[in-house]
């Protein structure tokens, strides 16, 4: 193979891909039962939250955006969610509550970015911290607990063979899937990344298909915090800190461009894995947790720069 072949063959795979490879070669020689079905049913469990956010993320990151307050929209709903319980609010009503929270803030976001012109990473980091002090107020800056079925049914009880929580994200990642490939919405979001002059002259404004790209990522957020709480079976306001960059991370990975609207939801799936992979692997190997968060974003970081490297020899 050519020096100029090989570079064009790498290209068209997502970096997550190759790089869980890595990963699992090096884990399975390193670490005792990783390879058992008890491990790989947790590692896609513990992702299945993250994952739900990242379908969220895919859509604003295809329109030149990001979403820094996803991690802040999971902590109000866990936090909000139990609270509300703990009130004598039945389950259901509750959870509407909590997750019309998230689905609000993703709107606000979407408002503010089209109506008021701000760059998406200052609009939603300003609701990051605004997220995070109501929930770290609502939960007095401790975790809230409540007993409930759901928690267990959610994360634990399988459905032909599968937990709930991978069924609902599933059901995420073909809802996300449909609307892209499949919808009038997809197509104006596609066009707002690759060239948003195009959709003004279509006659479709790019306002409107802003506000709807960060409604839809609130309601991925909201359903990402319902899965969390049922997950750690309880409110907490720190829970999804991290979640945000995790998931800017994992769309990257999955191959999905900032600069020209190219990607899809199906990368975004590698990228997820390989964030839950390496957590799954460092956990197994002992690494201390001081040590877990340094070695992933050194990680991704060099997935990223070694795909944009490769990139730039395609173009050559």
């Amino acid at each position: 193979m050519s020096q100029r072949a090989l570079p064009r063959v790498l290209g068209r795979i997502p970096p997550a891909v190759w790089m869980i490879a890595v990963m699992l070669v090096f884990y399975g020689f390193n670490t005792k039962n990783y390879f058992t079905l008890s491990n790989l049913t947790s590692i896609a469990v513990q992702a299945a939250p993250l994952f739900v956010v990242s379908c969220g993320q895919t859509i604003v990151v295809l329109m030149q955006g990001t979403d820094l307050s996803l991690g802040a929209s999971l902590n109000m709903v866990t936090v909000v969610w139990i609270v509300f319980m703990q009130m004598g609010l039945p389950m259901g009503v509750a959870l509407a509550v909590a997750m019309s929270s998230a689905i609000a803030a993703g709107f606000l976001n979407g408002v503010i970015v089209a109506k008021m012109k701000l760059p998406p990473f200052i609009a939603t980091l300003g609701m990051q911290n605004i997220l995070n002090s109501i929930a770290l107020t609502i939960a007095n800056g401790s975790s809230i607990y409540h007993r409930h079925s759901i928690f267990k049914v959610v994360a634990k009880q399988a459905v032909f063979g599968m937990p709930i929580i991978l069924w609902v994200a599933v059901g995420c990642f073909l809802l996300t899937w449909v609307l892209l490939k499949r919808t009038r919405f997809g197509t104006r979001i596609i066009t707002m990344g690759g060239n948003p002059e195009a959709l003004n002259v279509a006659g479709y404004s790019n306002q409107m298909a802003t506000i709807q790209a960060f409604t839809y990522t609130g309601l991925m957020a909201a359903i990402g915090g319902f899965l969390l709480a049922c997950r750690i079976e309880s409110g907490n306001p720190i829970a999804g800190n991290g979640f945000e960059f995790n998931s800017v991370a994992a769309v990257l990975l999955g191959g999905t461009s900032m600069r020209e609207g190219r990607g899809g939801i199906v990368g975004t799936i590698f990228g997820v894995l390989l964030i839950q992979v390496l957590k799954n692997g460092l956990v197994m190997m002992s690494v201390s947790s001081i040590y877990q968060t340094a070695i992933i974003g050194f990680v991704v970081l060099f997935a990223i720069i070694l795909d944009a490297y490769i990139k730039r020899k395609q173009e050559e």
